[in-house]
This record gives structure tokens, sequence and C-alpha cells, in this order.
């Protein structure tokens, strides 16, 4: 019989859901403040700490020390208990990146939807929003857009364009053919200063053309950073914020590509990973879909050591036997079907002794340190809830994160999740870091 045991990463026990009050009956509600991103000539003369202040309620992150780059997600505000809204209260926002220059900003890009946060919806409703997005952006430009057509970056996009005297507005919408059908998947409006745009240039304002990474394999190493206590590290890699999403592995994803110079969103990824509308996406799926697109981003991806049917089966056999010498319960072959199951009654102490110990373990130290060397950071997927790790958004459950370093005096492992700010660089002992392991795999530059 076929053994298919069941995993998904980033859709199990989240630690909580954010929440927000209705307006006080007969109160009328104050302007979003997201209105000050919306391409009026005020936009562009917002500064860093206007922007912090004026959203300071939904909880804006930076996700780089020099603030030149923010992320709000798809959070209510609190005095409406609706998510935010654009052009006067006619396009739900779930989610916003900000990019700042010279102190102001200089882009702004919303999701006006996508399927982590908003769900799946039909074709029809899809073409619906797309067209109340294309009245209220043309009331706000102050004439008609131009159809820019198709354009086919990470992936292939519908395009239509605004251009006045203070700002470009580019939406963009994608759909995926899928079983001989249609499959909404984002509509996303990207707004640039006018001033910033090269002549002649229509629907620039999205990814410059950067579809593909731009680093080479032999730059990498000077990404490699010492540390004074002895930690080794590539100090450069972009933050992306997944929110609420059960995106880890395409936000994880966007962030090595992003490393590499090439310009995708964790929505493009999610659309070619197939991550579905409730969160999750299958190891299985990533590198089918890496393996597809390896040469649109001139990346090639390594197992270094993947998931498989057979090691899992493995770790429930070795849990097994620490669990009988401990005499303990142990995992039956129905709750095996079921790594979430599986996982979940697992105690992580006696994981670690049946795991942290002998050769195995010692490959992993040793790959990951010879990727980390050549300024190659590892995309991980573990099993959160082993052990304590202080507060996580997600509280147990498959997760995808990125090694970015190590400890050999301490013998740690140092990674980074994609949450946003307080997650850049954590650590955990080599021997719980491969107690949770479930997977391993790199990406590098084609190009030497």
């Amino acid at each position: 019989m076929l053994f298919r045991p069941s995993l998904q990463l980033c859709v199990i026990l989240w630690a909580g859901q954010l929440a927000g009050g209705a307006a006080e009956p007969g109160k009328e509600a104050a302007a979003d403040p997201l209105e000050m991103l919306a391409g009026g000539a005020e936009t562009w003369k917002v500064s860093a700490a206007q922007f912090e202040q004026g959203l300071r309620q939904s909880g804006p992150d930076w996700l780089d020390a020099a603030k030149s780059e923010a992320h709000l997600g798809n959070r209510v505000r609190r005095e409406t208990g609706q998510p935010h809204h654009l052009m006067g209260g006619k396009l739900p926002v779930y989610e916003t990146v900000v990019n700042f220059g010279g102190g102001v900003v200089q882009r702004v890009q919303v999701s006006l939807y996508n399927r982590g946060d908003v769900g799946d919806i039909s074709p029809d409703a899809f073409k619906n929003r797309i067209e109340q997005a294309k009245a209220a952006i043309t009331e706000q430009a102050g004439h008609p857009g131009q159809d820019r057509g198709k354009a086919a970056g990470a992936v292939l996009t519908k395009g239509w364009v605004w251009k006045n005297a203070v700002s470009q507005f580019l939406l963009e919408s994608s759909m995926k053919r899928q079983k001989g059908e249609d499959r909404p998947e984002f509509i996303r409006l990207v707004i640039v200063p006018t001033a910033s745009l090269p002549k002649a240039v229509l629907g620039s304002a999205s990814s410059n053309g950067k579809s593909a990474a731009t680093a080479t394999l032999s730059s990498l190493k000077a990404n490699v950073k010492k540390g004074d206590a002895g930690d080794v590290f590539i100090g450069n890699v972009p933050m992306v914020d997944q929110g609420q999403k059960g995106y880890c592995v395409v936000a994880t994803a966007e962030r090595v590509m992003r490393y590499y110079g090439a310009e995708v969103d964790q929505h493009e990824m999610a659309q070619m990973a197939d991550s579905s509308s409730g969160g999750g996406t299958s190891p299985e799926k990533m590198t089918e879909a890496l393996d597809r697109i390896d040469s649109k981003f001139k990346l090639r991806l390594k197992r270094v050591m993947p998931w498989t049917e057979r090691s899992y089966l493995d770790t429930i056999k070795d849990y097994n036997r620490a669990a009988r010498s401990a005499k303990e319960p142990q995992i039956s072959e129905d709750e095996a079907w079921n790594m979430a199951v599986a996982y979940a009654k697992m105690d992580g102490e006696t994981l670690k002794k049946a795991r942290a110990s002998g050769a195995a373990m010692e490959k992993f130290r040793k790959l990951v340190r010879s990727f980390i060397d050549e300024g190659v950071p590892l995309m991980w997927s573990v099993q959160l809830g082993m052990f304590k790790e202080g507060k996580l958004p997600q509280a147990g459950g498959g997760h995808m994160r990125l090694i970015i370093g190590y400890n050999d005096e301490k013998e740690e492992i140092l990674f980074s999740d994609s949450w946003g700010p307080g997650h850049e660089l954590k650590r955990m002992n080599d021997a719980e870091a491969w107690t949770i392991t479930s997977g391993l795999y790199g990406m590098e530059p084609k190009a030497k």
C-alpha cells in the first residue's frame, strides 16, 4: 500500500488573530489614514515619520533598519472594525508595501485582492473588482487609463495604466488556468511619482523588468559577515512579512530571490507554487514550481536534504524506538498518516534523543556551514512546537524558515522567519535545529 502522509507548511495552530471593534453607533468614521498614499500631490511629500504616525494604530512594520521599506498587513482599523480602504473608501486594501527614498514616499504597492488574505472568489467577482478599481483610479487620476496589455514577468499579468502630472497608477491582475478553469490570483495597484519615471515608458512602475537574478555565485561570499561572538552570517537578506497568510514557503522564496536581485512578490510565488487560499504549500509543489521557473530566474534549485516519504517514515521509526526505551506512548500507523497529528503527539526531548546523534546530524551541520560560507541561504522546513522558542505568530505545525548563519563556538544555527521585525536574526542549538528539520533546500545563481 502506498503511504502518503499529509504535509502542509504554515497552516497549523496560528497563535492568534487580529480583531477590531466596529465604529460607535451614530458616529461617522474618520477618513482612512491610508488615503495619504493614494497618489495625490501630497503623497510624495509624506515622510517616514508622518507615515508611521498616521498609521500607528494599524501597526506598520519596517522591513529594514534604514526605514526604506514598510509593510502593512491585512489588519482591521480599530475605529471601524473594517480593513483599510483607498480612494474615498471605494477600494478595500489587504496588504500595503511602501518604499521610501530621500526621506519621503517613493513607491506604493497595495493588494486589492489576493487568495492568501481573501480566499477564492469566482472569475466574475474578480472581474467586477477590477472594474471597480479602474473606475476609482480613473476618478483619482482625472482621466481614463490605457490598456497596457499582457506582460510576462514572474507570472503573466494584464495591466492598465493611468498617468497625470503627479502620479502614475499601474493596475495589474492575474488569473491561473487550472483544469480548464480560470482561478483568480491577485489584483495589485502600484503608484509612483511621475517625476521618477523614464520618459515614454508605459507601465514601468511594477518591477522594472528585473524578473531574473542579477547576482553571480562568485559575488555572494562578500555578503558573509563575522560577529565578535563567533557568529558567521549572511548580513543582507531582505525581509518579507507574510502577514497572517499561510505563505511561509513563498515568502521565504521571495526573500531568497530578492537577495539575488530578482523582483517578485509572494503573491506571484503563491500562484507559481499553487499555494492554497486557506494557507500552506506542500514542499513537493514548491520544489516542482521552482524547477519549472529556475530558467526564468536564472537560479538552480538544490535539494540539499529534501523531505521524502522515506525520511519521514524513518523519523517515525526512530521516534518509536526511543519512546519504547523511555516507556512513552508511540506513534501509531494511523497517526503517522497525518504529519500534523504525528508531530503534535511527539515529545520534543524524546525526538531529540532519537535524531540528534550520529552521522545525519553531523551531515546537517556540515552542509549548513558549507552553504553559508559561500553566501547561499538555505530554505529550511521545520516542525514548530517541539521546543520552546518564545513568542511566535505560529504556535505549532509545519513552517519554512531561512538559515542565514551559524556559530561553531556555541554550536548554533542562525535563522530568520518571514514575519517582519523581530524575526530577522534568531538562533537555535544544532541539536534542536536538526531535530525539528523536515527538509533543507538551496537556490544558487546559475551565473558564476
